[in-house]
């Protein structure tokens, strides 16, 4: 057997898996995917590692952002303007990857996201999610800070390479009350710029040199694997959809964390 055929039937059922799992979370994936890179390829940087989540995130939340739209999921409005506050924040993440002391950042992003997700497992739907409502429009003071969330999400998921779904959907949710399957689909849709944006840095960057065939074999697979969290998450509750959110939420926390244990 061919290395490169091997490599691909390693990577192929990694990219189904995590491309059902992000889209079904509308994390895009990142937040299972980092762990596994750290651990299928030791003798690659962190900026590698980086490069090819966001690559592979950028395929997933496309793929996944396709299947929602022709579910009518999307607010458009809402998702523009959050995607155009983004594009600047997901590149600034990129550029400042190298220069952010991580011995510090992780720890206490870590101990953030555990903390939201626990928060999240505990109470995953507020009052007014409570039972289903008709998707109504989001207000424009929400939209304004929906907006500034937005640019300050994207610097953080570029900075880790984790996309920026797992912060983004619990955002819309509690802050903008959007309903979780609206909130899952048009963070896709904005989460697919924004990845854009950030691979196309790295890969101005050169930093996608080295990992181009493992993103390709993980591209494959999570195209595959998007459609079908999507067609999932149309059979689970919005309640479900946020639990399974709040324990990616926690596993990106405990590997930030380990990181540092282990470092």
């Amino acid at each position: 057997m061919s290395p490169e055929l091997w490599e691909f039937l390693r990577l192929a059922p990694i990219g189904i898996l995590v491309g059902a799992y992000g889209t079904l979370v509308g994390a895009g994936g990142g937040s299972v995917l980092v762990p596994v890179l750290l651990v299928l390829l030791p003798q690659e940087s962190p900026a590698t590692v980086t490069a090819i989540s966001l690559a592979v995130v950028f395929f997933n939340a496309y793929s996944g952002t396709v299947a929602y739209m022709r579910m009518g999921r999307i607010d458009y409005r809402s998702g523009v303007l959050f995607t155009l506050s983004s594009l600047p924040g997901a590149v600034l993440g990129v550029l400042l990857v190298h220069e952010m002391p991580r011995s510090l950042f992780d720890p206490l992003f870590g101990v953030l996201l555990v903390a939201i997700g626990s928060f999240l497992v505990a109470n995953p739907l507020g009052p007014s999610e409570a039972k289903p409502a008709a998707r109504a429009p989001v207000s424009d003071r929400r939209t304004l800070f929906g907006a500034i969330g937005s640019a300050y999400i994207a610097v953080l998921s570029s900075l880790l390479g984790i996309g920026g779904g797992i912060i983004h959907v619990p955002f819309l949710i509690r802050v903008l009350r959007m309903p979780p399957h609206t909130a899952t689909a048009t963070s896709h849709f904005v989460l697919t710029f924004m990845a854009l944006a950030a691979t196309t840095t790295h890969v101005a960057l050169g930093e996608l040199d080295r990992g181009l065939s493992q993103t390709l074999c993980l591209a494959v697979g999570v195209m595959m694997g998007a459609p079908l969290g999507a067609a999932l998450s149309s059979r689970l509750q919005g309640s479900l959809i946020v639990r399974l959110l709040a324990l990616a939420l926690c596993l990106v926390g405990l590997r930030l964390l380990g990181r540092l244990v282990w470092s």
